[in-house]
């Protein structure tokens, strides 16, 4: 049987979550692979799950080749060979994924209630506001871009901003990027059947 879980994007107000089904054969990579399609992020920073915790429980990361920096995960499981299934079918009802160590994107993932059908490919059933995009500036820099993008009147130096992002400077962020559930499903369904 499949995995449903609610990922919400922690600090965010509206909040930004996706509700996903996925295969029960996921590993903690496959996962972090469908939140990036979800979020329509593009998978260019590190991250990590942790279960029982961010910086106190079992650390699952990705694996890295033996000359990039070590981050002192030496204790944390591969997430390559680690399976959903071992944390998710009751044992933990609560994770956290951490992506982009700099802007510290950190949400919280609940287990759902499983569902009665296996999907052949992860799927989006659900969801809420658009995701930040990247190299914002964390939970700050993201309020920010969407309080500059609602005024009026800007500033020089704001519309500088926006322009850096490739934002228009006459339109709402969740105007120009809004959340889209089939778009976020196409991309799942482009990303896996590849894989």
């Amino acid at each position: 049987m499949a995995h449903q879980l609610r990922v919400a994007l922690k600090h965010s107000d509206p909040k930004v979550f996706r509700t996903l089904v996925v295969p029960e054969g996921f590993t903690f990579h496959q996962l972090h692979v469908a939140i990036q399609c979800a979020m329509n992020w593009e998978n260019q920073h590190l991250y990590q799950f942790a279960a029982g915790g961010l910086y106190q429980g079992t650390r699952i990361t990705e694996s890295l080749p033996e000359d990039e920096m070590d981050f002192g995960f030496d204790d944390s499981l591969n997430a390559d060979e680690t399976y959903l299934a071992d944390y998710c079918n009751g044992q933990s009802k609560k994770l956290e994924y951490e992506y982009d160590f700099g802007d510290s994107w950190i949400h919280e993932i609940s287990v759902n209630k499983k569902p009665n059908e296996e999907p052949l490919y992860p799927k989006c059933i659900r969801g809420g506001f658009p995701a930040p995009i990247e190299d914002c500036g964390g939970i700050p820099g993201f309020y920010n871009l969407i309080d500059t993008m609602r005024k009026s009147k800007k500033t020089a130096e704001e519309k500088e901003h926006l322009r850096w992002f490739g934002l228009p400077l006459t339109k709402h962020y969740e105007d120009v990027l809004p959340f889209d559930i089939d778009l976020a499903n196409t991309r799942l369904i482009n990303t896996f059947k590849d894989l």
